[in-house]
């Protein structure tokens, strides 16, 4: 077996045990998602755009560390044995290099329109209704409280989201990460899949702070983002 399909298999082999919101669903999501925008911009290189989508969490610094992360262990792996040619894995390297919202803080902008094609999928799957459970996983795992009314979000760039992400409500992630990613998409159909999955958590948000009797100040921020 060789080629996407090779890759498919040592995906679902590396991330099967995750249990964070980043698990082979989201990945299989992700390729799915990024495969359909394929359909709307022709001029992508679609085994490009599979191989990276399928690989862009296979180092996530979250999952493997830091040094993972910095060296593409997993990535370099999988696709040595995947049997495309060494200027298609280079491409695909330079891809997964720039996926991920932390990157974006700090100014990294994903590489080509396969690149902007995975990296809108991968955003768009961090939203919506899908986004919000994965939000509610990931908060869980570390015992995050859901909300905390005194603890209003502050501005964060790429190193301390990095550091902070952790240790915040899970109301908090909305407004560090995921009410952002609209205004990151790059390609048009992941501009309109983000705007209604967006919607989607606006609606969620306005009526939680309605239910739980928030102070103002937290519907006053959510403003911002309508």
């Amino acid at each position: 077996m060789v080629g996407v399909e090779y890759i498919k298999n040592a995906v679902s082999e590396l991330m099967g045990s995750q249990s964070t919101g980043h698990d082979t669903e989201h990945v299989f999501r992700v390729y799915n998602m990024a495969m359909n925008f394929c359909e709307v911009v022709p001029d992508a290189n679609r085994d490009l755009v599979a191989a990276a989508a399928l690989l862009h969490d296979c180092d996530d610094y979250k999952l493997f560390g830091e040094e993972s992360a910095r060296l593409l262990t997993n990535t370099h792996r999988i696709l040595n044995g995947s049997g495309f040619d060494p200027d298609f894995c280079s491409k695909c390297v330079d891809i997964v290099k720039t996926i991920g919202y932390s990157k974006r803080l700090t100014g990294i902008m994903p590489f080509g329109i396969e690149g902007a094609i995975v990296s809108d999928a991968d955003m768009c799957d961090a939203i919506g209704s899908v986004g919000i459970v994965r939000c509610i996983e990931w908060g869980a795992q570390y015992k995050a409280p859901f909300f905390d009314p005194t603890c209003l979000p502050q501005e964060v760039d790429g190193e301390k989201y990095k550091k902070v992400a952790r240790h915040q409500p899970i109301i908090n992630h909305f407004f560090d990460k995921l009410l952002r990613l609209r205004e990151l998409c790059l390609t048009k159909p992941g501009r309109a899949c983000a705007a209604k999955r967006h919607e989607t958590m606006v609606v969620f948000l306005e009526n939680y702070f309605d239910e739980v009797k928030a102070p103002p100040s937290w519907t006053k921020l959510l403003e911002n983002y309508k």
